[in-house]
């Protein structure tokens, strides 16, 4: 069930649920006033699932406490000389990988959305040809596994507990 809610009392949100989620969770999230746009970069890149960009696109920061795992928010897609970069496993894979063309094929069409780098890296990401959610980890980024058929399955296993964190 989706609501409309207000956070701070200037931004509207529309999943309750996951709002609970993440305060339960010891999440942070921090919301912009007025949606914020994608770099051209990425719109050009991939097709933008429009029930993902709902999600993200007021966020400014959605983390957990120790800043160890986040969902990656319109800013982060900026070019950025410091900590990770939205794409920072398809550069880890170009450096250390054997196959640049299947490293860039991947990635072509998976649109990270979440990354971890509490324990082993791993990230979530969304196959923009059918828009299944996959996870990956190290040492093979590329060798993931579909965990949702789209991102609102995704949000709600993730309520759930079905998918942990």
């Amino acid at each position: 069930m989706s609501l409309k809610f207000t956070i701070e009392g200037n931004v509207i949100m529309e999943n309750k649920e996951f709002i609970i989620w993440a305060k339960n969770n010891n999440w942070n999230i921090i919301l912009n006033s007025e949606k914020t746009e994608l770099p051209d970069s990425i719109r050009t890149r991939y097709h933008i699932p429009k029930q993902w960009y709902e999600f993200i696109s007021n966020m400014q920061v959605c983390e957990n406490d120790n800043a160890t795992k986040w969902f990656l928010s319109p800013r982060d897609y900026l070019p950025n000389e410091e900590g990770f970069q939205w794409n920072e496993f398809e550069l880890q894979s170009l450096e250390y990988g054997s196959n640049a063309s299947d490293i860039v094929t991947y990635w072509n069409k998976h649109l990270p959305v979440l990354m971890s780098v509490d324990g082993e890296y791993s990230y979530y990401a969304i196959d923009t040809e059918n828009d299944n959610v996959v996870y990956g980890s190290e040492p093979e980024y590329e060798d993931s596994t579909i965990v949702a058929e789209n991102f609102d399955s995704f949000i709600m296993k993730l309520i759930s507990g079905e998918i942990v964190l």
